[in-house]
Formats: C-alpha cells, sequence, structure tokens
C-alpha cells in the first residue's frame, strides 16, 4: 500500500476512536438536499479528502509554474541578458 493510503486509513481510524469516545457517532446529521444521513465524521472526512486533493492540484500547478519560467529562460535568455545590458 501506499503511504497515502496508509495515512488516510490511519486517519480514518484515529477519527472514529475520538467520535465514538464523544458519543458523537450516535447523532447523525440531517441535510436537506441529500436523502441520506450523514453523520459528522462522514462530513469532516469528505472535507479532509477534498482539501488533500485541492492541495496536490496546488502543488503539482506550481511545479509546472516553475518548471514553464525555467525553460522559458533556458530558451529566451541570450534575449533577455541583451535586452537588460542595455540598461
Amino acid at each position: 500500500m501506499s503511504k497515502e493510503i496508509l495515512e488516510q486509513l490511519e486517519f480514518e481510524k484515529n477519527k472514529r476512536k475520538i467520535l465514538e469516545q464523544t458519543n458523537m457517532m450516535k447523532k447523525p446529521i440531517v441535510t436537506e438536499t441529500e436523502n441520506s444521513n450523514k453523520y459528522a465524521w462522514e462530513y469532516e472526512l469528505d472535507f479532509y479528502r477534498k482539501s488533500k486533493r485541492k492541495d496536490r492540484f496546488y502543488t503539482f500547478g506550481s511545479i509546472c509554474g516553475i518548471l514553464a519560467l525555467v525553460i522559458s529562460l533556458i530558451f529566451h535568455g541570450n534575449e533577455i541578458l541583451s535586452f537588460l545590458m542595455q540598461f
């Protein structure tokens, strides 16, 4: 198993332990938009998964941006240097 899956499973296990101790698992949260009842820990787990995906997306985007900058500097390095030497 990958490290991320193991971390996620451990997070879920710890979350269930904590919520069982506080008796939150016995109280479902009813939403008007959904017909199914969800527990509070299910909402938090969904939020956690979405935030992890968003963080990975931002990391990927920033790496792509840095690579694009480096590549453009490599291909247009002489033009940039000649422009800077004019000042």
